[in-house]
């Protein structure tokens, strides 16, 4: 499965994953407020401060940058976690 690891088409699936639990996230809270708990990935914030539109324009495929796309794959698996 390493060999997974950074592939644009799965960083691209886990952004998409990522958006459209936010999205699922945002209607449960339209209707029942936010819920108030730390973030699993980050501790030190409330899951519902944690600001996904700038993490999901710093963790983004980048052409010919491996070792970061990878990084940018686990970033992104942790957020979907997080979610």
């Amino acid at each position: 499965m390493t060999h997974l690891l950074g592939r644009q088409d799965c960083v691209e699936s886990l952004r998409r994953d990522v958006i459209d639990l936010q999205a699922a996230v945002l209607d449960v809270f339209s209707r029942t407020g936010p819920v108030r708990v730390p973030s699993w990935k980050f501790p030190d914030k409330v899951s519902c401060n944690v600001d996904l539109v700038q993490l999901l324009q710093e963790y983004d495929y980048t052409e010919g940058e491996p070792e970061f796309n990878q990084h940018s794959h686990i970033v992104l698996l942790e957020l979907v976690i997080d979610r």
